[in-house]
């Protein structure tokens, strides 16, 4: 799926997953290769169709399948500047977001998700070619990512 980049003032690419061409599906796995990053198999994206209760931004929102982590990858190094995400159906739900370099973990926090309103994690994750969100099996939503490729 090929759409123009989004970028915003500081030329960051942010990934809204708006340009999903859904065919009509509630929910389903992101296409091999979103983005230009290898997304786990636990990376979903949702409609608002498929939950009316999530703080979706937009129509469509990246969901972790089954609760379980979900991880981003790239052969390229990149800055994860920040995410916007919520809990699906629990309040105070925990998520762990790490960045790797070279099978090294170089970042880690951890954010507290309502199922209310979006968490907006302003991160500098400098030089790293994995993400992964540890979520202990709490549904969550991910509305925007915001990378700067290096």
């Amino acid at each position: 799926m090929t759409a123009p980049e989004l970028k915003n003032d500081s030329g960051e690419t942010v990934i809204t997953f708006e340009d999903l061409d859904v065919q009509g599906q509630a929910m389903g796995p992101l296409p091999s290769g979103y983005r230009g990053f290898t997304w786990s198999d636990s990376a979903w994206f949702m409609t608002r169709a498929f939950s009316l209760s999530a703080g979706l931004g937009g129509r469509i929102g990246l969901l972790n399948a089954h609760g379980k982590d979900v991880t981003i990858e790239s052969k390229h190094l990149f800055d994860l500047k920040e995410l916007s995400l919520c809990a699906l159906w629990t309040d105070n739900a925990r998520v762990r977001v790490e960045g790797w370099e070279k099978k090294v973990i170089k970042y880690a926090t951890t954010q507290t998700l309502s199922r209310v309103s979006t968490t907006r994690c302003a991160l500098d994750y400098r030089d790293v070619d994995r993400v992964e969100l540890k979520a202990d099996g709490t549904h969550m939503v991910i509305t925007t990512i915001a990378v700067l490729i290096t």
